[in-house]
C-alpha cells in the first residue's frame, strides 16, 4: 500500500489504484460523517452498505458474464487497507471488507444459477455476506467443528453452532463450513450457503472490546433446512473452499493492521507537531523525533513487506507460511506503533473519544482472529 505523501513501486495495477481513490472518496463522504451513529442504531449500517454498492465498492470481484466488474481478487486487500486507514475503521469492524472474502466462495463453489441470481443483490449491498466457520470449541482448529449437516431427501439438515461471525446479524447470505461426515477431518468439510433467514437459525450479537459498532454474531442452527443445490462444489469439498480464501484472508489482514499502522502514525505526528510543552512542541524533544522515526521505519518494513507477498500472490507464488508470517509481522508491528502513538498522546490518548484511544482496542482483534498468532507460528515451523 502507498501512504498519502510518497511514491513507491506499487504491486497493483493501475485499476486497482483507481479503485483505491474511489475507496477513499466513499469512506470520506459516507461512512465517516456517520459510523459512530451505528453504535447506538445497528440498523444503520445497512444504509450505509446499499450506498457502498451504488458507488461500486461491492462484488468486485464479481466476473463480467453475471454483471459484475471482474476485478481480481486483491481488490479485497485494497479496501481493507483503506477501511484500516479510516478513523471510521475503527468504529465499524470488518463491514464491508467481508464482501470480497465471502463472494469469492461464491465465484469459486457456486452454481451458475447461484451467480446469476445472486450477483446483483452483492453489487448493490441487498445481500450482506457472513463466512460463518468458527465455533465455540473449534476456533483456530477449525477442523474440529461439530456442526453437521445430513441429507434428507432434497435438502440437508444443519445442526450446530457458529461464533465471532462478521456481519452475522444481518448476513443474509452466510457460507457455511458443517462436517457431512463427521468421522473425517479435513475431508469431512462441506461448504452451503444459508440464504435469509430460514427457520430455525437464531443469532444473538456480541459486544466486543473494540470496534463498538462491529457486527458479531454467534449463529444457532437448530434444524434448519437447505435446498440441497446449496451445497457448494460437493460434499467434503469445504476444506477445498475454505483453503482458497485463507490466502487472501492473510493478504486482507496484513493491509488492514497496516492501514491502521499509517493512520496511527498520521494522527501521532499531528499531534507532536501542534501540541505546545515548555515553550515548544512535542515534536522538537529528540525522543520524540527517535520514537516518530522508529515508527516510521517498522511501518515501511511492514510496507515492504505486504508488496512482495502480493506480487507473490499475483505469481501464484504465495504459500500458506508466506500468509502465517505476514499475519504475524504486522499486525504484531502494528499494535507496537499503535501503543508508541497512543503514548505520544499522553493521558489524552487514553480519553475513549479519541481517535488513537478507538484505535488501540480495535487492533489488539488482528493478533487473535482468523488464527491466533501462535497458531500461525506454528504454521510457520511446518515450513521449515
Amino acid at each position: 500500500m502507498m501512504s498519502s505523501n510518497e511514491v513507491v513501486d506499487s504491486p497493483f495495477t493501475e485499476e486497482e489504484e483507481d479503485a483505491r481513490a474511489v475507496i477513499r472518496t466513499f469512506l470520506q463522504r459516507e461512512l465517516e460523517p456517520v459510523a459512530s451513529l451505528f453504535v447506538d442504531d445497528p440498523s444503520r449500517e445497512r444504509e450505509f452498505w446499499r450506498r457502498a454498492g451504488e458507488a461500486g465498492v461491492l462484488g468486485a470481484n464479481i466476473d463480467e458474464r453475471y454483471g459484475g466488474p471482474g476485478m481480481s481478487a486483491l481488490f479485497g486487500v485494497v479496501l481493507s487497507y483503506e477501511l484500516g486507514r479510516s478513523p471510521a475503521g475503527a468504529i465499524v469492524g470488518s463491514s464491508i471488507t467481508a464482501d470480497p472474502g465471502a463472494t469469492h466462495v461464491l465465484m469459486s463453489g457456486g452454481s451458475e444459477e447461484h451467480k446469476h441470481r445472486l450477483a446483483k443483490g452483492i453489487m448493490s449491498g441487498d445481500l450482506t455476506p457472513a463466512f460463518a466457520v468458527t465455533e465455540p470449541e473449534a476456533g483456530s482448529d477449525a477442523l474440529a467443528m461439530r456442526t453437521h449437516a445430513v441429507r434428507d431427501g432434497d435438502e440437508y439438515v444443519l445442526n450446530g453452532s457458529k461464533t465471532f461471525i462478521s456481519n452475522g446479524n444481518k448476513a443474509e447470505l452466510i457460507y457455511l463450513a458443517a462436517k457431512t461426515d463427521p468421522t473425517r477431518r479435513g475431508a469431512g468439510v462441506s461448504m452451503f450457503l444459508v440464504e435469509g433467514q430460514p427457520a430455525g437459525l437464531s443469532r444473538v450479537r456480541m459486544k466486543t472490546m473494540g470496534y463498538p459498532a462491529y457486527d458479531l454474531a454467534e449463529l444457532y442452527f437448530d434444524d434448519v433446512r437447505v435446498p440441497a443445490e446449496n451445497l457448494l462444489l460437493g460434499e467434503g469439498r469445504g476444506m477445498e473452499l475454505m483453503m482458497s480464501t485463507f490466502a487472501l484472508d492473510r493478504l486482507q489482514m496484513a493491509a488492514r493492521a497496516l492501514g491502521e499502522a499509517d493512520l496511527a502514525m498520521e494522527l501521532a505526528l499531528e499531534h507532536a507537531k501542534t501540541r505546545e510543552m515548555f515553550g515548544k512542541s512535542l515534536f522538537d524533544f529528540q525522543n520524540t523525533k527517535f520514537v516518530l522515526a522508529d515508527m516510521k521505519t517498522q511501518i515501511e518494513v511492514g510496507r515492504a513487506f505486504l508488496h512482495e507477498g502480493i506480487r507473490k500472490y499475483r505469481a501464484d507464488r504465495f504459500t500458506m507460511s508466506d500468509g502465517a508470517m505476514l499475519k504475524v509481522w504486522i499486525p504484531e508491528m502494528a499494535g507496537r506503533v499503535i501503543d508508541d502513538a497512543l503514548q505520544l498522546f499522553g493521558g489524552s490518548g487514553f480519553m475513549d473519544e479519541m481517535p488513537i484511544a478507538q484505535l488501540y482496542k480495535g487492533s489488539r482483534l488482528h493478533r487473535l482472529y482468523a488464527g491466533t498468532t501462535e497458531i500461525q507460528k506454528e504454521t510457520i515451523a511446518r515450513s521449515l
